[in-house]
Parts: C-alpha cells; structure tokens; sequence
C-alpha cells in the first residue's frame, strides 16, 4: 500500500476496535499517495500489518448519509458535527476500477477526542461492496465536513 510514516502522526483509539479486530486498539491516520491525495490509511502501530485504506464517502457517494444514534454520540463525545470525520474503508482488487467501499460499516472518529468506531448499520439500501467508482465523483472543493481533511495523529 506504499510507504507512510508514523513519526508524529496522531493516534486514534478505537475501545471496542473494529470487526475482525478486537480490543482496545490504536491507529495511526496516514495520508496514502500525493500530499493532496483523498486517501488515508488507517494503521495499528502494534501490528503495521493491521492497515485499512480510507476515504471520505462524500467524494464518491454525494447521497451517502449516516446518521448518528445517540449511543454512540454519547460513547463518541460528540458536541458537534465539525467534531466527526466519516470514512468508509476501500478494497481495491487488482484492477482499480474494480474498487469498492464498505458503506454498511462507516468508520466515526471523534477528531477532538481521537476516539472511533466502526458503525454497523442495517440500511438495506447500502452493502459493504459497493463499487468505488458507481456514482460520479464531484468537485473536491467543498468544504462541508464529509471532505474534511484526515486528523493527523500526534502523541
């Protein structure tokens, strides 16, 4: 998946970790590419091995919306809505156009706190394979917070 540094990037602790990943665990955000490059990588610094691709839903799904249960707004401390960065994790196979993002499990990171979850929602009308590149990508310059730049982690 390239090379990334971990030296002062932020950590992000996930208490109940992800799917397939139990525990406490901490992940380090990673910018993945070009420095104004939409990807980011999610890595356990514990395990490197442990990494995720990430992107903003927003850039590829305009229509894709989650909304936050109180449970985990409280678990989160979410205050506000500028606090949340929504991501959804990417499998890319070995052709890219082929890629496909989870929306039936979006990641939530509190970017105040560095605390996330893995949501896992019951919306019929998303899967955890959706093709990447199904809709049309809009214009990367907005500025509402489903393009909001990656927290970059720090101890």
């Amino acid at each position: 998946m390239g090379e990334t540094s971990q030296r002062e990037t932020p950590m992000i602790r996930f208490r109940r970790g992800l799917p397939g990943f139990p525990g406490d665990r901490s992940f380090c955000l990673l910018r993945w590419g070009s420095a104004g490059g939409i990807y980011s990588v999610l890595v356990d610094p514990a395990d490197p091995s442990v990494r995720f691709l990430v992107v903003p839903p927003g850039l590829f799904f305009p229509t894709y919306e989650v909304e936050l249960d109180d449970a985990t707004v409280a678990q989160l401390e979410i205050t506000s809505a500028d606090e949340v960065l929504l991501l959804v994790i990417v499998t890319v196979s070995e052709r890219p156009e082929d890629a496909t993002a989870n929306l039936l499990g979006p990641i939530v990171i509190n970017t105040v706190r560095r605390e996330g979850l893995q949501l896992v929602m019951s919306e019929p009308r998303w899967d955890t394979r959706v093709p990447l590149l199904a809709e049309a990508m809009p214009a990367r310059d907005s500025q509402d917070s489903e393009n909001k730049e990656p927290a970059r982690c720090s101890s």
